[in-house]
């Protein structure tokens, strides 16, 4: 009788929970509760965490708590920074079923991208981080271009520039261009230098021809017809350029430089024929 008195607590101390199970439990109280009432104060706590793996999980529970932008942000970076970059652009509608339309995402890609491009030039160049942060950025790009006016155009094709990504910087300025008869010269000449970036001389030339046609002032006409020679001559296209540059003069043959420099390309590709003409032309003049 006395030993089954004595018994009975340590039968009720094995019926209790596992103390690391309470403990659990009671964190995810605490944190539930945190969540629901300051998710700030939360976020900028996981925001100087230095265990990639651990922070990627709570930042995820907090997307499951609140709907907060800044959440979903974190979480893409969070994403991006664990080489996850798919995950990271399909983030933002799963986690937010209220984020239907095409508007509200769109909102959230701009604010996804805002962010990366603010941490992108913290990481050091040539890291696996920032090479992950730009692959996102330029996986952005894309749907980002849809719908945008023209002075956040030209912020992306310029930020594509920045990442390496010329192909959807030259797009973006060949659509601004078509588009902007002001500008369209200075457009065309942008996207032309995106082209030689790429290691696309002759597209390049092509488009610095295309800003010579709408140029507004006779020296930006010459200039872009010399950027138009220089890209090929720069890429061993000699006898190419002295072609084109004899089909896109126009009104430049009465101008001396032009014509001193049609001359020794000519000589340059071994073409003393058209050297000689452009040298008659020139004498002619003076």
């Amino acid at each position: 009788m006395v030993a089954s008195r004595f018994a009975a607590p340590d039968i009720a101390r094995e019926r209790l929970a596992p103390p690391a199970l309470v403990a659990g439990l009671a964190l995810g109280i605490v944190l539930t509760l945190v969540l629901l009432f300051n998710p700030a104060s939360f976020l900028q706590r996981i925001q100087h965490s230095h265990a990639p793996a651990v922070d990627l999980y709570f930042v995820k529970a907090a997307a499951r708590h609140t709907h907060s932008n800044a959440v979903m942000l974190l979480l893409a970076r969070r994403e991006i920074d664990a080489g996850h970059d798919l995950a990271a652009l399909r983030v933002l509608a799963p986690l937010m079923p209220h984020a239907a339309s095409r508007a509200y995402r769109q909102r959230l890609r701009w604010l996804t991208y805002r962010d990366l491009l603010a941490m992108n030039y913290r990481y050091p160049k040539g890291s696996a981080q920032r090479a992950r942060n730009e692959h996102a950025l330029r996986l952005l790009i894309g749907p980002l271009r849809h719908g945008a006016g023209r002075q956040a155009l030209r912020a992306l094709a310029q930020e594509a520039v920045a990442i390496h990504d010329e192909g959807t910087a030259i797009a973006i300025y060949r659509g601004l261009a078509r588009h902007d008869r002001v500008h369209r010269a200075a457009l065309y000449a942008l996207a032309a230098s995106a082209a030689d970036d790429l290691g696309h001389p002759r597209e390049a030339a092509r488009l610095d021809f295309a800003a010579q046609r709408y140029a507004a002032t006779r020296s930006a006409e010459a200039r872009y017809f010399l950027a138009a020679l220089q890209v090929l001559q720069s890429h061993n296209d000699v006898v190419l350029a002295v072609a084109e540059g004899g089909h896109h003069l126009a009104h430049l043959a009465r101008d001396p430089a032009i014509l001193r420099r049609m001359i020794a390309l000519s000589r340059a590709a071994n073409l003393p024929h058209v050297a000689a003409r452009y040298a008659r032309r020139l004498l002619g003049m003076t």
